[in-house]
């Protein structure tokens, strides 16, 4: 199986914990990634339901679920 980076395992673990793609894109500057835009985070998305042959965000996150960090969103989104 292939490996997330860092920047996906974010993407993963924000919408695992609830997050939108709009607090992921928060969350994301927060740990220091550079997202440029909220399409770019769908871009990604889009490649990622494509590389795990995945038809939905939903069975992506649950797929890729095992991968994710927990992380602070109330805190970070705050």
């Amino acid at each position: 199986m292939k490996t997330l980076t860092d920047y996906e395992t974010y993407i993963i673990s924000g919408l695992a914990q609830g997050a939108t793609v709009r607090q992921v894109r928060k969350l994301l500057q927060h740990f220091g990634q550079k997202p440029n835009s909220e399409s770019s985070i769908d871009k990604k998305l889009q490649e990622l339901r494509k590389r795990f042959q995945c038809k939905t965000t939903f069975q992506l996150v649950y797929e890729l679920g095992r991968y994710s960090v927990e992380i602070d969103i109330e805190g970070i989104l705050n």
